[in-house]
Order: C-alpha cells, then sequence, then structure tokens
C-alpha cells in the first residue's frame, strides 16, 4: 500500500481542538505534531509523536488502529520498553503493577512512511492528568538522519527494519532532552527540500508545514512557538547529482518563512553527515551560502553548522546512516551552538555520566474515536560515508 492512503483530514475542527487543548485539558499531553479526529482520538505519524501523561493506579491501556508498520516505545516511570504494533484497531496494557502515581510517556519509534498510528482512547483505573509542558521548545525539519533511521543497526552492512529505527535515539531527541525541552520532529526518510531520494511525493518545501505527512491539514504555527529551529535538508537532494540554483533559492525561501512564521526563534542550518565527494562539496556550499544570504540581509539569528562524527565503534547504522555514536556527537555538536546562541543550560540528571533532563517533552488531548488508513515504509537507503 502506499502514503497516498492517509487519512480523514478535518482543518477547521483540528485547529479549534488543538488550540482548546493547548490551554487545558484531563487526560493526555501530546508530544510533537498530531491531528485530532473526529468524535475524539488523534493521529500521529511524525517520528518521536507521542503522548505522556501521570496516572494513579494500577492499571493503563489504550486502543490504537495501525497498519502493523510501526513500533513505539513505551516508557514507565523512567524504564523504558518497545512495542511492536498489530493491524488494526488492538487494545494494549500499557502497564498493569503496583497502584501508585506513576508517569507513562509514549513515542513513535519509527518514521512518518510506515503510515499513520491513530490512539483511539487511553483508560485508567485511576485519574488521568497531562505532565506540564516545557518551557523551552525546539522544531527540527530534517529526512532519514533527523528521525533516527537505523540507529540501532549494527553497522553500515545492516539493512534497515522498523526494530533498528529509533526516533528518541536520534540527535534531536537527544539534545531535546538533555536541555528538557519539548521537541516536534518534523522529518521524513528519503525526503528532500526540493527532489527526494525516489518517488514523486511532496518535497519537505511543502510536507513540513502540515499536520501530518501528505495531508491537506496546514500545522497552525500559532499552536507551536519554538525557540530553536534546525533544518537538515540536502541529502535526497544531492544524492542524485547538483540540483544546482533551484535548490538554493529554495533553501533561501525556507529561511525566510521560517523567519516569518517564528520571529524570535534561533534558526541552525545543518549540514551532514551522509553525503561524500562531490556532493558533499556542492551540497555544503549551497546550504551555507543560502544562511550566508540571510545574514547579509540583516538576520543574524540564522547561523551554519556542520555536524563532522568521529570514527568509532557504532558511528554507523544500518545502510550507512548514522549510528548511536554518530547521533551523540551531532547532539552535542548542536547542544553547544544553543548554548553559545542561546545560553539553555543542560539538566542536572545523571543518565550514563551525562547531564539530562528530569523532565520530559506538548498540546494536550483526550478522547476516544473511530479510524482506518495507512502507508507502506519505503525507507531511505544511500550508499556512502560519513565526513
Amino acid at each position: 500500500m502506499s502514503m497516498q492512503h492517509l487519512i480523514r483530514f478535518i482543518p477547521a475542527i483540528a485547529l479549534a481542538l488543538i488550540s482548546a487543548g493547548a490551554a487545558h485539558a484531563q487526560g493526555v499531553r501530546i508530544l510533537g505534531r498530531s491531528e485530532p479526529e473526529r468524535g475524539g482520538g488523534f493521529i500521529l505519524q511524525w517520528p518521536g509523536s507521542g503522548f505522556e501523561a501521570k496516572f494513579t493506579g494500577k492499571r493503563l491501556t489504550a486502543t490504537i488502529d495501525d497498519y502493523g508498520d510501526n513500533w513505539l516505545n513505551v516508557e514507565i516511570d523512567g524504564v523504558a520498553s518497545k512495542l511492536d504494533l498489530q493491524e488494526g484497531p488492538t487494545n494494549y496494557t500499557l502497564f498493569n503493577g503496583t497502584a501508585g502515581e506513576h508517569t507513562i510517556r509514549i513515542t513513535r519509534r519509527t518514521g512518518a512512511p510506515s503510515g499513520p498510528t491513530r490512539v483511539l482512547d487511553i483508560r485508567s483505573d485511576g485519574p488521568i492528568a497531562p505532565t506540564a509542558m516545557p518551557e523551552r521548545r525546539m522544531l527540527v525539519i530534517g529526512d532519514s538522519i533527523t528521525s533516527g533511521y537505523g540507529v540501532e543497526g549494527a553497522d553500515q552492512f545492516c539493512t534497515y527494519t522498523h526494530a533498528t529505527q529509533n526516533a528518541d535515539l536520534a540527535y534531536p531527541a537527544l539534545a531535546a532532552k538533555d536541555f528538557g525541552a519539548d521537541l516536534h520532529s518534523i522529518s521524513i526518510d528519503g525526503y528532500g527540500l526540493i527532489r527526494n531520494y525516489a518517488g514523486d511525493d511532496a518535497t519537505m518545501d511543502k510536507a513540513s508545514w502540515k499536520m501530518l505527512p501528505g495531508g491537506t491539514s496546514l500545522w497552525p504555527g500559532s499552536v507551536y512557538q519554538p525557540q530553536v529551529i534546525v533544518i537538515n535538508l540536502g541529502t535526497s537532494d544531492f544524492s542524485a547529482g547538483d540540483p544546482g540554483d533551484r535548490f538554493d533559492a529554495a533553501y533561501i525561501g525556507m529561511l525566510r518563512k521560517l523567519r516569518a512564521a517564528y520571529a524570535e526563534a534561533k534558526i541552525f542550518a545543518v549540514f551532514g553527515p551522509m553525503l561524500s565527494g562531490d556532493a558533499y562539496v556542492a551540497a555544503r556550499a549551497s546550504v551555507f551560502g543560502a544562511t550566508e544570504t540571510i545574514r547579509k540581509d540583516g538576520d543574524l539569528r540564522v547561523s551554519f553548522i556542520e555536524f563532522s562524527p568521529p570514527q568509532s565503534a557504532r558511528r554507523f547504522g544500518c545502510d550507512w546512516h548514522p549510528g548511536l555514536d554518530a547521533h551523540r556527537a551531532m547532539a552535542t555538536r548542536l547542544e553547544a551552538a544553543v548554548q553559545k546562541e542561546l545560553g539553555w543550560a543542560m539538566e542536572a540528571t545523571e543518565l550514563d555520566g551525562r547531564p539530562v533532563p528530569e523532565g520530559n517533552p506538548v498540546v494536550v488531548w483526550t478522547g476516544q474515536a473511530t479510524a482506518q488508513s495507512n502507508g507502506d515504509p519505503s525507507p531511505f537507503s544511500l550508499s556512502g560515508s560519513l565526513q
């Protein structure tokens, strides 16, 4: 099946429900960008999207509708596990244990090409309340690098499976966690700014402004105002050769459009780390040149960052994508830039010897629903070497 099967989109009700949910609710807090459904419930498709809540009781269940292509991360009181979703509406026991107050965090491990996930209802034997929304907010726009494609693979020679993708271990999620920030990861495997690695689906210059990939509903920018924006696009655009001035113009256009929507945000134009050779040189020049054009126009809140992961045992994941070590290195590089430009301090709790936040990350939702729809995976696979 193709991603064109997609979803019923309801722009007017969606905007009303998101705006209302952002103000207050008696349910869960939505993580990332989602689409509300008529009659209740919500649809997730962006990597790392999900929900978070506190509940008092000993049991929490949810009805989730999926085509069976997605995997979720399920974190209860800081203890994480993964859930391979089944095809069709299915009841899942997310927690069944000691009575008391618990915190649950559910996120999509898998990327947008794996199709939508519909959360139809969430139930507990006690009260459920949304967690607090962080003051810090990040928006990251990218491709399979940003979505954590193949990050858990053993090396560059393994072939992608859904089990090897984990958006929570990609550099945006790592940096957001370290800063205690909320994250919108708007990334699609294999997509470019103006030219995708394969296929003729809408490119990220259009898809990044949607509620869900491939949909018709536009995301209302006023709902979510990030202080940090990261763009990591160009790998797919240059994988088949230099697209020329059209890419440069589109990149400058995206920077200007982002500035118009988010007047106060710090924007980082990121390059790397998958291209090599002539493609590397050309893509870097284009991204850097677009950044310099915007800065010469007077917008000094736009900066260029180059990712150059170190040589290490887990530098690569599947299909030559960044592995665990590369994503950690990219997160550290991004964190240094954010600390320098915005003065954000890292949270104090220790994890694996590194400072990370105690809290987790945004919009709030409660309800139940009916649903149906989907798309098949079409993972991004690009041979090459990191620079």
